[in-house]
């Protein structure tokens, strides 16, 4: 007796799911695979920055020379060197020569706050409480709205 494999109709349909069902998994290790690889393959040295742009070397800057001693200071009179003095001896100068006063400082006068131009509506009337916050800005401190102005004799004035 012989045994043919024969094919039951619903066999082939759950073999397509079972496929089916395991490609997501696939997709996914071999994305787990790939991307180790990609990742390596973009870290190395970067480019050189002067492979495409022309190297321009700054010019070197001069030392400064260094400075002369300069002599101790010779009395005209004798043709001496001039004796060297010492903070002691400054400060019993200052005892002995005080330094002259022309009386206590004089105070600065106050000056007030700067005097807030007029401000006027559309209609040419004044404002209370309105302010210049900028040029051709203008604030009103009772809604706390701020319009845009243009310069009127000796203020401000809304613009219509």
């Amino acid at each position: 007796m012989v045994l043919i494999p024969v094919q039951v109709h619903g066999e082939d349909l759950n073999r397509r799911r079972e496929t089916a069902m395991y490609r997501p998994r696939r997709l996914a290790a071999a994305l787990l695979v790939l991307l180790p690889l990609t990742a390596a393959a973009q870290i190395g040295p970067p480019p050189r920055p002067t492979a495409t742009r022309p190297v321009v070397a700054p010019q070197p800057t001069p030392t400064p020379l260094p400075t002369p001693v300069q002599p101790a200071p010779v009395d005209s009179l004798s043709g001496q060197m001039a004796p060297v003095r010492s903070s002691a001896q400054t400060q019993q100068q200052l005892r002995t020569h005080p330094i002259q006063s022309k009386g206590p400082s004089q105070p600065t006068p106050m000056q007030g706050p700067a005097v807030q131009g007029k401000v006027y509506d559309r209609h040419g009337r004044i404002i209370p409480g309105a302010r210049q916050v900028s040029p051709n800005r203008v604030l009103d401190t009772r809604n706390g709205r701020y319009y845009d102005s243009i310069p009127s004799g000796d203020g401000q004035q809304i613009k219509p």
